[in-house]
């Protein structure tokens, strides 16, 4: 079985990676979900989706050591059913990542590195973030990307915008780290802190 590691984030969160390695058929396999959990299965329309929603699954199984059911809230948030567990899942290229905390909002991002996001940094980086990264450093501004999609899982909110209302302090970008993000929007105004880890051409940011 493919799991790159389960590991305890604090005594309340737990991180799990996953290789995916094996065909959407075969992970159909590994899980038994009831009758009406399969629609959104079917309805994808590519076996990469396909593998990408079965993996996801499976490894909160393992996790969890039961199996458990994801539902969605009208911000497309995932839960749980039935639990107050808190969950947030991110897949990219070939792993899936789950990210599990027993009562407390979490979000976490899996991004594999391409070498063409600079050309759209301006969707993502407010002014002030323009100033001070380096276009130029591929690694810094996927850094920054998935900090803030780790953050937008975070708050559950769909109107939440990249630019507008996540915002990264500055800091350099090294294997691994922690970033220190804003949420300012209307009446909410936060601090949250982001850890992130590098592997192969992937980065892992999640929230803690």
């Amino acid at each position: 079985m493919p799991i790159c590691y389960i590991k305890s984030i604090s005594d309340d969160a737990t991180l799990g990676l996953w290789h995916m390695s094996e065909s959407w058929q075969d992970l159909k396999e590994m899980i038994k979900l009831p009758d009406t959990e399969w629609l959104p299965l079917e309805e994808k329309k590519t076996d990469k989706r396909k593998q990408e929603w079965l993996a996801c699954r499976i490894l909160l199984q393992e996790m969890a050591h039961s199996l458990p059911i994801i539902s969605y809230d009208n911000n497309r948030k995932p839960h749980i059913k039935g639990s107050s567990k808190q969950l947030s899942m991110s897949h990219s290229g070939d792993y899936a990542c789950v990210y599990v905390h027993d009562s407390e909002p979490v979000g976490v991002d899996l991004q594999q590195m391409k070498p063409s996001i600079s050309k759209g940094s301006d969707y993502f980086l407010n002014e002030a973030e323009q100033h001070w990264a380096d276009l130029d450093d591929n690694v810094l501004l996927h850094l920054i990307w998935c900090a803030k999609e780790a953050v937008f899982k975070f708050a559950g909110d769909a109107d939440m915008d990249l630019k507008k209302h996540i915002i990264t302090n500055p800091f350099k970008s090294n294997q691994n780290g922690i970033i220190e993000v804003s949420i300012q929007k209307e009446y909410v105004n936060m601090s949250v802190q982001v850890q992130y880890d590098a592997f192969d051409d992937y980065l892992l940011a999640w929230t803690v």
